[in-house]
């Protein structure tokens, strides 16, 4: 499975998010998931539940550090005729180019 997640802490007092990205992201490091971050989300391969108790683990690392409210935008790709990968979407697309 590969989610691309998009997670924004809002009533932060700041205009930039990048350190509680940077937590996020730490979270996703910590959970031995494969990952890329692109400039407006992250995407994440791995099974279901790894991803998604990694989805709430993020949430509840930017709650921790203050976020009393926080947007998330999730986008599944859970293909099961066959097995795939970010790098082997990517080169697909690239062989058409």
């Amino acid at each position: 499975m590969i989610v691309e997640v998009s997670i924004v802490p809002i009533g932060t007092g700041e205009t930039s998010v990048s350190s509680y990205v940077r937590a996020a992201v730490k979270i996703i490091e910590e959970a031995n998931l494969e990952y890329e971050i692109n400039s407006m989300g992250t995407c994440i391969q791995g099974e279901w539940d790894e991803i998604f108790s990694t989805l709430k683990a993020m949430h509840d690392e930017l709650a921790r550090l203050g976020c009393n409210r926080i947007v998330t935008t999730v986008k599944v790709d859970d293909r099961r005729d066959k097995y795939g990968t970010m790098g082997a979407k990517i080169a697909a697309l690239e062989e058409g180019l």
